[in-house]
């Protein structure tokens, strides 16, 4: 039998008022990445592994109560200074892929591909995140939290702004 559902899609978009290099760059290299990172008052940590096309990179995200968990990123395209393209997954220490801590259900891989366009004097960022080899619940609930996740990213995206202008 064919599936034919619809996956649900989480886009957002945002201009930051820095070239198009400078963007690219807070996003593909892991020491710029861990200083904004993440909703205010979190910190991520990477662990080990880098950003390019076939590497993983896991990290530790420390959230703003204190709770922790660890992410693991597979990276499929890196385009400086136009694409990224990776699967993102909650993981344990050993850098495991493992079930979301405080959302069940929750897909398990997540798909993000984030665009990067040279507007004027800034740029224009495109991100969409999919929900990879996920049960209809799992996709139930993704659609669910889309407002959640526009605040998390505009926090993030916050920082952003602010790691840029600095």
């Amino acid at each position: 039998m064919t599936d034919t559902r619809t996956k649900p899609v989480f886009t957002i978009q945002r201009r930051f008022a820095a070239p198009i290099e400078r963007v690219f760059d807070a996003w593909a290299d892991p020491k710029q990445m861990e200083q904004w990172s993440g909703p205010v008052g979190s910190q991520v940590t990477v662990l080990r592994g880098g950003i390019a096309p076939g590497e993983t990179m896991h990290s530790h995200f420390r959230a703003a109560d204190g709770a922790g968990m660890h992410t693991l990123v597979r990276y499929h395209e890196v385009s400086r200074p136009h694409r990224l393209v990776y699967d993102q997954s909650f993981a344990d220490a050993d850098a495991n892929i493992v079930a979301c801590p405080f959302l069940d259900p929750w897909p398990q891989v997540m798909r993000t591909e984030v665009d990067f366009v040279a507007e004027n004097d800034g740029t224009r960022l495109t991100l969409r995140w999919t929900p990879i080899d996920a049960s209809a619940a799992e996709e139930a609930m993704f659609a669910s939290m889309m407002e959640s996740m526009t605040g998390g990213w505009s926090g993030s995206f916050d920082k952003l702004d602010a790691f840029l202008a600095g």
